[in-house]
C-alpha cells in the first residue's frame, strides 16, 4: 500500500510528564517539571531546544482557559528556533530516552491574572514541531504579608538580574545575609537554595545533605540530582553506585548523572566561575 505524503508524520517532541505545584503565588516563581519524550516513542530527536530555570529561550509556552470554557483566554506560543549557526543551546534524545527539566514559567502568565483556578496546557519545542500537555488545573493565591515583605526586599535584585531563574546564578549583592531556606513552603525555597549552593560560603563536599529538605513536591526529582552532585563532591568513590539509583527513580536525570560523572557538573561549573 503507497502511503502519501501527508500521511507521513515527522518524528517529534511529546510531553510525557508535568509536574505542578498544588498552589502558585502570585508575583513569585512558577516552576514546572517536565519530562521530554519522544513520538513515537522508540525516535531519535537530534536537536531539541533547552530550556532552563533560568532561560525559557522560547521553548514553552502556555495555553489558559476559565475552568468549564471551551475557548482559552490566552495562549503564548513557543518561538524557539534550533539552527546549528545560531549555536542555540539544544540536546539529542535518544530512542527511548527521556529528560526530565526544570522550568520557570511566571514570565508567560498575563500581567492580569488574579487569584483562583485556571485550566492550563503547557506547550514545548520549537515551531513546528511544538508538543502540548493534558489540560490541568492550576490554582494561584495572593502572598501573605510576610512574603510581600520577602519580595520587595528581593526586587531590586530580581529586576537587575531580570528574572529569578537569573537572580539564582548572581552573585549576592551582601554575601554576609545569604542563608538557605528553610521553610518547605517558602516560594523562593528553590531560587534560595540554589544560589546558596552556588554562592555560598561552604564547599560542595561541606554542605549537609540535609539542606535539601525543603524541596519536595514538584521538586522532588531535582532534590535528587542535587543529592547527587553532593554525593560525588564528598565522596566520589560512591557516586556511580548513587547515581544509578536515582536514575532508577528518575529516569529523565540520567543526562545530569552523566554530566556529573563526566566532569560538566553545571553547579561545580558556576562554583568555578563565581
Amino acid at each position: 500500500m503507497e502511503v502519501s505524503a501527508p500521511d507521513i508524520t515527522p518524528p517529534g517532541p511529546a510531553l510525557v510528564g508535568i509536574d505542578v505545584e498544588p498552589q502558585y503565588v502570585l508575583g513569585f516563581p512558577m516552576f514546572v517539571g517536565i519530562t521530554i519524550g519522544s513520538v513515537p516513542p522508540g525516535a531519535s530527536l537530534m536537536r531539541l531546544p533547552l530550556p532552563s530555570p533560568a532561560a525559557l529561550r522560547g521553548a514553552i509556552g502556555i495555553r489558559l482557559w476559565r475552568p468549564g470554557e471551551a475557548e482559552p483566554f490566552f495562549e503564548e506560543a513557543p518561538t524557539a528556533v534550533v539552527d546549528a549557526d545560531l549555536s542555540a543551546p539544544s540536546f539529542r534524545l535518544r530512542a527511548g530516552e527521556v529528560r526530565r527539566l526544570l522550568v520557570e514559567i511566571a514570565e508567560l502568565l498575563p500581567d492580569d491574572l488574579a487569584a483562583g483556578e485556571v485550566d492550563g496546557v503547557l506547550l514545548y519545542g520549537a515551531p513546528p514541531h511544538v508538543a502540548a500537555s493534558g489540560r490541568g488545573r492550576l490554582r494561584f493565591r495572593e502572598p501573605t504579608g510576610a512574603e510581600r515583605a520577602s519580595l520587595d526586599e528581593l526586587r531590586p535584585e530580581v529586576e537587575a538580574a531580570g528574572s529569578f531563574g537569573r537572580w539564582l546564578r548572581r552573585p549576592p549583592s551582601d554575601p554576609t545575609r545569604l542563608a538557605p531556606p528553610a521553610d518547605p513552603g517558602d516560594p523562593l525555597r528553590y531560587p534560595r537554595l540554589m544560589k546558596y549552593l552556588i554562592h555560598g560560603p561552604e564547599e560542595l563536599d561541606a554542605v549537609d545533605p540535609a539542606r535539601l529538605r525543603v524541596l519536595g513536591g514538584v521538586f522532588a526529582p531535582e532534590a535528587c540530582g542535587l543529592a547527587a552532585e553532593l554525593q560525588a563532591a564528598r565522596d566520589p568513590g560512591t557516586f556511580a553506585g548513587y547515581a544509578q539509583q536515582v536514575k532508577a527513580a528518575y529516569p529523565g536525570l540520567a543526562a545530569w548523572m552523566d554530566a556529573i560523572a563526566a566532569g560538566q557538573s553545571e553547579i561545580a561549573w558556576a562554583r568555578s566561575h563565581r
